[in-house]
């Protein structure tokens, strides 16, 4: 019996789809609480009378994903430990290179940030990332593309500064990403929002 369970984990046991590409994105206007010192660190929420303070505001975008099978090596092993997970799905990885995410904004942001420039600097990301057991970590959105990242699990975009005067705010987001031999883009358009100064 030992050795047949160091070699089978049952009918339903794989094998299991171990890459992704991304093929549109999810988003929606939310409300984000960042706190480092609770479990998921990062809260959404509705918002609620179509206004929001600033540092409160976030684009959060869900990519959507197509898996596949990616190559693999087979080897037969005779651990009885790693069999006790045989059965588990593999983290999905995916060989997609996030390019960059530029944000436009139609009315001027601030004095520094007017009509038709790029809004990034004003943002953090927030990411998780099943394959690189990152779970919603906070960084300078300019800083993280700078690292040549591959496209996470999921990102929030938050706000860091304020307007220059409390008004409504729709945001063009522009989306870029390589990897498998194409370059993709994707852009959406936030709905309007008060962004509170």
């Amino acid at each position: 019996m030992l050795v047949v369970g160091l070699f089978s984990c049952g009918p339903n046991c794989g094998p299991f789809p171990n890459k992704f590409k991304v093929v549109g994105l999810e988003w929606g206007n939310k409300k984000a609480i960042y706190d480092v010192t609770t479990v998921n660190k990062l809260m959404l929420s509705q918002i609620e009378n179509g206004s929001v303070d600033y540092n409160h505001y976030a684009i959060n975008i869900h990519p959507l994903i197509e898996t596949y099978f990616g190559q693999t090596t087979d080897k037969w092993n005779f651990s009885l430990i790693q069999s006790a997970y045989a059965c588990d799905p593999p983290p999905l990885t995916t060989d997609l290179i996030l390019d960059s995410i530029l944000i436009v904004s139609e009315k001027d942001y601030n004095l520094n940030h007017l009509s038709g420039t790029d809004l990034s600097d004003l943002f953090d990301i927030v990411i998780r990332d099943d394959a690189n057991n990152i779970w919603f970590e906070k960084y300078d959105l300019d800083d993280y593309i700078a690292t040549h990242p591959n496209v996470p699990t999921y990102l929030t975009l938050i706000l860091k500064e304020p307007p220059g005067m409390t008004s409504d705010f729709e945001f063009l987001v522009k989306y870029y990403q390589h990897g498998l031999g194409t370059k993709d883009y994707f852009e959406f358009t936030t709905n309007k929002i008060v962004i509170i100064h």
